[in-house]
């Protein structure tokens, strides 16, 4: 009886009549390409892969994409950074990684988007087509359009934490086959993971905001689409996580400080996107623009003795415009287009000073700085694909970008510290850069696999750093040559995919950031070479469960940086040699495997296990966070119109951490969030 049992058992998981994997069809090129016929690596995150994996925001991109690691300072903070490819940016300069909706480039990375159709993490320089600060890759994300029909969505959720979650839908046709409107709300709350141990507060890092999108699409023609849209994030949150390291390790959850502290994230995105199509050519236009302002306000020493406070508020105004046409003559695919936008990055910062020094004669003071970044960027760019046969094809492109910078800063106090040597001072400065981005891949096809070798140039923009001393706040351009080859390949009859890119990164020119917190020195003074992979394995192994696995390795290290050692205040003491060192904040190594059994009609369960690599806090390599993994389960089903998602994160509830610096010789961190689960319920209509 037993034997048959299994006999039976094991027919039915390993079944050879099984469902091919799908080839998801992505625009990373700007343009319409299968995943496995593109000679890019990148990773995918369908809409189902966002639903099941409960994906809210930036952050839960990041957890679900090997390779990509996010340096997290607080809810919507501006001081966060992306890692990609053994590239870290430094916390006051520009981003390596480009965060784009719907093609448009948004300053602001940390925010939540909805109503999303796929995600698309482009892996490598994508300068030629996405322009400057995309010199390790490009975040894509793909929201839905409106639609032709009249439908909709309500959900509900429930998690620790006393977290509240509330979403709405609706698609309906104005006009029959003409003009559609799509909207999407989301209200969501929560008391936060981190309790203040000082005022017995649960609320310490609470988040109450909503988030709403709308998109109206017009179709006057066959051949042309034009889809206005509108976001909106507003939020308000506590801002209290970060404690002694030693402290977090061993009470990861708590902290101690006598002030609370809060943020406001304010996000305001406008967007109009028209496209003619017709069997020659593609024309679109895009123009965006958006708002961002953000506010923090934070204890600064982290201890229960009200000594310091820092206040960050931050403004950004940004416009862009962008015009490609997409054609084809005979064997030749190609893209040209023009791109213009213009920043406006307004930021005042209040170092509180809270307790006078009666020894020096010193009273309390507040130490106020503001700086006005206005940035214009113009440029041009093309790409072109050749197929010489079906077996050998090569894509060429080449983008000039040109940039102009103009800053001011101002620094000054509340009182009149002249007798101490601290007087008010400002600086007027500009500067104008201009960059040559070429690339190459020669790309050979065969039946069921693609294999191709390319050179890319990287390029992340030079500018100031406000947190510097007021004649040292100026850095240059960072430069980088990319060397890749790439398998992607099909096996079992289209069951099983893989894709693997090996990569070799030179950058000059290196941006670097020596820390005497909270103020910084952003300098040009490092070179390093980078080795790594990529490599993904989906398989389709029954009609029922689909085995995926992805890893983004890279051996990081400075070849070349020697750097002054500052004191507390920015002064001179001394040189070190860093070379041979690992750069500070980025994984050796990140990954993700991924089970999915799907059984009865519509139900599923998965199980996700993510991977962080160790992580060297400083310099010197002597703090780091050890390698960790986090656990993650979901389970789903639906019937009559209804879906019901139960969920976990971290189920193991692992300790670690997403930030770590050193202040007055003590080291502080902020820990990681612990176990979180929740139930959805949801109805469609």
């Amino acid at each position: 009886m037993n034997t048959l049992l299994l006999a039976s058992l094991s027919s039915t998981l390993f079944a050879n009549d099984v469902v091919k994997l799908e080839d998801i069809t992505v625009t990373a090129q700007k343009k319409k390409e299968s995943k496995q016929e593109i000679a890019l690596s990148l990773d995918i995150l369908n809409s189902k892969d966002i639903k099941e994996q409960k994906i809210l925001d930036t952050e839960d991109i990041v957890n679900s994409t090997p390779g990509l690691f996010m340096i997290k300072t607080n809810h919507h903070g501006t001081a966060g950074f992306l890692s990609l490819r053994g590239i870290t940016p430094t916390m006051e300069g520009e981003q390596s990684i480009g965060f784009f909706v719907d093609d448009i480039y948004y300053p602001m990375f940390d925010s939540e988007i909805l109503d999303i159709k796929r995600v698309e993490v482009l892996k490598g320089p994508q300068g030629t087509l996405y322009g400057k600060n995309t010199e390790s890759g490009v975040i894509n994300i793909i929201t839905n359009k409106p639609v032709n029909e009249n439908s909709g969505n309500i959900e509900f959720g429930l998690a620790n934490n006393n977290t509240q979650e509330y979403k709405a839908l609706v698609n309906t046709k104005l006009i029959d086959n003409e003009v559609f409107l799509r909207a999407a709300l989301r209200k969501y709350k929560s008391d936060g993971y981190f309790e203040n141990k000082y005022n017995n507060n649960k609320k310490s890092d609470h988040t109450d905001g909503i988030d709403g999108r709308v998109a109206l699409r017009y179709l006057p023609t066959d051949n042309l689409d034009f889809i206005l849209s509108y976001d909106r994030n507003d939020y308000e949150n506590g801002y209290s996580g970060f404690n002694t390291l030693n402290e977090v390790l061993k009470n990861p959850g708590k902290v101690n400080v006598d002030f609370d502290g809060k943020g406001e994230f304010k996000n305001d995105k406008f967007a109009l996107k028209s496209i003619y199509e017709n069997e020659n050519l593609t024309f679109t236009s895009i123009t965006a623009a958006s708002n961002t302002k953000n506010i923090d306000y934070n204890d600064l020493d982290f201890t229960t003795n009200d000594l310091m406070r820092l206040k960050t508020n931050r403004d950004i105004d940004f416009l862009s415009q962008e015009f490609r046409v997409n054609s084809s003559y005979k064997n030749l695919k190609y893209l040209i287009g023009g791109y213009f936008s213009k920043e406006d990055n307004k930021e005042s910062v209040d170092f509180e000073m809270r307790q006078a020094n009666p020894l020096y004669g010193m009273p309390k003071f507040t130490k106020l700085t503001s700086s006005d970044d206005s940035t214009n960027n113009y440029a041009l760019f093309s790409q072109a694909n050749y197929a010489f046969n079906s077996f050998f094809d090569v894509t060429l492109g080449l983008r000039y970008d040109k940039e102009h910078k103009d800053y001011k800063y101002k620094v000054g106090y509340d009182k009149d510290l002249s007798m101490f040597g601290m007087i008010k001072d400002s600086i007027k400065k500009s500067k104008s850069s201009s960059q040559v981005l070429p690339k190459v891949s020669f790309n050979f096809n065969f039946e069921k696999h693609l294999l191709y070798a390319s050179y890319t140039k990287g390029y992340k923009a030079g500018g100031y750093n406000s947190l510097a001393p007021i004649n040292n706040q100026e850095f240059e351009d960072e430069l980088s040559n990319n060397f890749e080859i790439g398998l992607k390949s099909r096996f079992l009859n289209d069951r099983l995919f893989t894709n693997l890119a090996i990569y070799q990164i030179y950058i000059d020119d290196q941006q670097v950031e020596q820390q005497y917190y909270p103020d910084s020195i952003t300098s040009n003074a490092g070179k390093s070479e980078i080795k790594g992979l990529d490599l993904d394995i989906t398989y389709q192994a029954t009609d029922k469960l689909v085995l995926s696995a992805g890893i983004g390795y890279n051996d990081s290290k400075f070849d070349e940086y020697k750097d002054n050692i500052l004191d507390g205040s920015g002064n001179i003491i001394g040189q070190k040699d860093y070379s041979g060192k690992r750069a500070p904040n980025t994984p050796k190594y990140t990954y993700n495997i991924t089970a999915k059994y799907n059984f009865l009609a519509d139900t599923y369960i998965l199980a996700k296990l993510n991977g962080v690599g160790d992580i060297y806090y400083n310099l010197d390599n002597s703090v780091k966070q050890k390698s960790y993994e986090l656990v993650d389960l979901s389970f789903g089903t639906s019937f009559n119109n209804c879906d019901i998602r139960l969920w976990s994160k971290n189920i193991f509830d692992k300790t670690y951490t997403t930030r770590a610096f050193e202040m007055n010789n003590e080291w502080y961190a902020r820990a990681g969030e612990g176990r979180t689960f929740g139930f959805e319920l949801a109805y469609k209509f």
